[in-house]
């Protein structure tokens, strides 16, 4: 493998000169599971990143494209890691077609940077992933990561009019144009949405655009119980007003969020939504959010203006930190339908006491999904024990179908656990379902070059 990492090396500074930055210098900056990159590539543009995909692919090395490195505890922990390609010399706007409401960028721009640019003339690409200052457009894109915003704007991968990818032979190939309706047959675009880095890199993305809302504002209430303030989350759906997020969390996670943004939330458990809109449209919206939080039995209604209303989005996109972000602590992620949620919050619950965990909790309760963590309490605490008491609480009592319709995964965790555990709830899929996934990856790259051994199925 030295022979081969050498001779990579040398024809990469033969044939690119400073198109390609080489170091093996930052290589533990770079590390994944345990195991650190023989070296760090940086192409400079859409062309050297396809020759270094080209010579990785011929000398057999495993390469991990890398954004922000925001994602990099998803997944299992690859089968090899020879070369971590960055992108952060990939990171500028190259159009930004202000009337057409489409930004066309390369995919190691930060989406911070992404919002700074369509703020600047009114507009949002609706992105709100964890730690937007460092997530890059790629790789939430690539990752499809959605946050509380979700539920206005749809999930990441909604957004891609035109994706240009590099497969792993170093191929280039354009999906999507610059309209909306512009192709038959496969969307290839949302193939590679949710990839995480597996199938093909991405480098540039046309991304549709939105006209921001002129104001913000958002109300919270107190609930007696996580059912009361989803039963008032489905009521609130239900209804004719369009939140910007709306998010259920508990006390843990209320405590979490306070020094996070500076808002305090009414607890034991809160309902907080957000609404946007010219002035009047959405003080008439707010109004009628908090009849149904009175109407459903909640307390202590807190209003928040434009500048608590962003501070507090923000802060829910991340995760907790504290006891929540230390390495032990496990992300737990299960997603379905809206009356699911009560379930996956009783789950997540019954984990925490099984395993010996404390517990936070953070909901999108417009779009399905619960988030929480596990922070380990004593040094007996069992992640395995917590897993399997989450996941087969999550689909208790539900046929085959309906049980598929829960899709759980670990967004991060512990090594060891993840060996032992189907870490994206693959263990739910019919077996035609992964050989498909199977198949594709083989098409896509059948020497397993790119991220070998990191998605479902060990794929």
């Amino acid at each position: 493998m030295a022979i081969k990492l050498d001779s990579f090396v040398r024809s990469l500074e033969a044939d690119s000169g400073d198109a390609v930055s080489l170091s093996d210098g930052r290589a533990e900056a770079f590390r994944l599971s345990g195991m650190t990159p023989s070296i760090v590539v940086s192409p400079a543009d859409h062309e050297a990143l396809c020759r270094v995909l080209a010579r990785a692919n011929e000398a057999g090395l495993a390469v991990f494209p890398w954004g922000g490195g925001t994602g990099r505890g998803t997944g299992y922990a690859p089968f090899r890691y020879d070369v971590a390609l960055s992108l952060e010399r990939m990171s500028k706007a190259v159009e930004f077609l202000n009337d057409d409401l489409t930004a066309v960028v390369q995919a190691g721009m930060s989406v911070e940077d992404l919002n700074r640019l369509t703020g600047a003339a009114g507009q949002t690409a609706g992105l709100d992933p964890p730690h937007p200052e460092t997530s890059t457009v790629g790789g939430t894109i690539i990752a499809d990561r959605s946050g509380p915003m979700r539920v206005r704007w749809g999930k990441a991968r909604d957004r891609v009019m035109r994706m240009k990818v590099a497969l792993a032979n170093g191929e280039t190939h354009t999906y999507g144009a610059l309209v909306m309706k512009n192709v038959t047959g496969y969307d290839m675009n949302r193939l590679l949405s949710g990839s995480w880095g597996t199938l093909a890199v991405v480098t540039e993305l046309a991304i549709r655009l939105y006209k921001a809302p002129e104001h913000i504002g958002a109300r919270a209430a107190s609930f007696p119980s996580t059912d009361a303030a989803f039963k008032a989350a489905r009521t609130l759906m239900a209804s004719p007003l369009m939140p910007v997020w709306a998010e259920v969390v508990d006390d843990a996670r209320i405590a979490a969020l306070a020094p996070e943004c500076g808002v305090a939330l009414p607890g034991p458990v809160s309902l907080a939504a957000s609404f946007g809109d010219f002035e009047e449209g959405m003080n008439d919206q707010l109004a009628r959010f908090e009849e149904i939080l009175a109407k459903e039995g909640g307390d202590d209604i807190l209003r928040f203006g434009d500048e608590e209303t962003a501070r507090l989005g923000r802060a829910l996109a991340d995760p907790p930190g504290g006891e929540f972000s230390d390495s032990e602590a496990i992300p737990l992620r299960a997603s379905g339908r809206l009356d699911q949620l009560p379930r996956f919050a009783k789950a997540a619950r019954r984990a925490a006491e099984a395993g010996k965990y404390r517990l936070a909790i953070s909901a999108h309760a417009g779009s399905g999904v619960l988030r929480c963590w596990l922070a380990p309490e004593y040094e007996e605490s069992s992640p395995l024990g917590a897993w399997r008491v989450f996941s087969s609480f999550c689909r208790e009592g539900r046929d085959k179908c309906k049980a598929r319709s829960v899709h759980l995964r670990l967004d991060s965790g512990p090594d060891a656990l993840k060996e032992q555990i189907s870490v994206w709830g693959e263990d739910a899929l019919e077996p035609a379902a992964l050989q498909v996934m199977r198949n594709i990856k083989k098409t896509y790259d059948p020497k397993r070059t790119l991220s070998p051994g990191r998605f479902v199925g060990r794929t």
